[in-house]
């Protein structure tokens, strides 16, 4: 009877709590079914940010400067070029008709016509001061612009350059209206040589000015 007690004594505690108490569902009975998700919505798109143009390569960069640095149009280098050589040699030709018996070809030497190169070469208005031959300052005059009616002077990439350009031609027309003066007002005469002159100027004026105000003086072209 001693042996059955203690054998009673050594029965684990948790046997007589092995049963669950009523009411209470099975330990694995408590895990619980997943909650479904939430309902499934309707996708929200974005609008998507338009990409930015991309930054033009430097080669591109380089390559429009030189474009715009290329000058005026072909044609206005040229034109302009070919006045001011017409310019130069009818300049000289009155230089050298000058020095040289004052007689032009082509020209009447007397009467009362209204052309008369040898009356216009040979009075007092054709010397400035009464010095320096008219003549010679035309001269001189395109000596300097050919080179500045150039395609190459139009193309070079410094601003006194076309800045020269520019003054030069408003001093020329400024003495070409002189000139113009003294033929039609003090002499009574005109020469079709210095017409001719006359009229190279005032095209290379305009081309000049027309130029200056399109494209500016910073050689920033086309």
């Amino acid at each position: 009877m001693a042996d059955s007690k203690a054998r009673s004594g050594r029965r684990p505690a948790s046997a007589n709590g092995s049963r669950p108490a009523r009411g209470t569902a099975p330990r694995s009975a408590r895990t619980v079914a997943a909650v479904p998700a939430t309902p499934t919505s309707r996708p929200v798109t974005r609008p998507t940010a338009k990409a930015a143009d991309p930054e033009p390569i430097e080669d591109e960069l380089v390559e429009e400067q030189q474009t715009r640095a290329a000058g005026q149009p072909l044609w206005l280098q040229v034109v302009s070029f070919a006045l001011a050589i017409l310019g130069l040699v009818i300049s000289g030709y009155e230089t050298y008709a000058h020095f040289n018996g004052s007689h032009l070809a082509g020209c009447p030497t007397g009467g009362n016509g209204t052309f008369n190169c040898t009356a216009v070469i040979t009075s007092p208005q054709s010397m400035l001061f009464g010095v320096i031959p008219v003549a010679v300052l035309g001269l001189a005059f395109y000596v300097a612009a050919v080179p500045l009616f150039s395609p190459w002077a139009w193309r070079v990439q410094r601003r006194e350059v076309h800045r020269v350009r520019l003054a030069s031609m408003i001093v020329g027309m400024v003495f070409v209206m002189y000139l113009i003066y003294a033929e039609i007002y003090q002499v009574g005469q005109v020469c079709e040589y210095c017409t001719g002159v006359h009229i190279v100027t005032f095209l290379l004026f305009c081309i000049t000015v027309f130029s200056a105000a399109i494209w500016g003086l910073d050689a920033k072209r086309k």
